[in-house]
């Protein structure tokens, strides 16, 4: 699993962006792809975990987790 900073979280519209600590590009984040339970809302400034993937052409982040 690669670790990141949250760097912009939208919980209205549930999406926002992970800056990856290997200075690659920023990856996209999903409200679906955050484990956990009941509100699955990501702070700004938040270290998480993730799994790099790819879709539509677009770096993505999958299975966020906070650490």
């Amino acid at each position: 699993m690669a670790t990141g900073t949250v760097s912009t979280y939208n919980a209205h519209h549930g999406y926002g962006t992970i800056t990856p600590d290997d200075e690659g590009p920023a990856l996209y984040v999903y409200f679906d792809s955050i484990v956990g339970e009941g509100d699955r809302a990501l702070d700004e400034g938040q270290r998480v975990e993730y799994d790099p993937t790819e879709q539509e052409g677009r770096p993505v982040a999958e299975r966020v987790r906070p650490l």
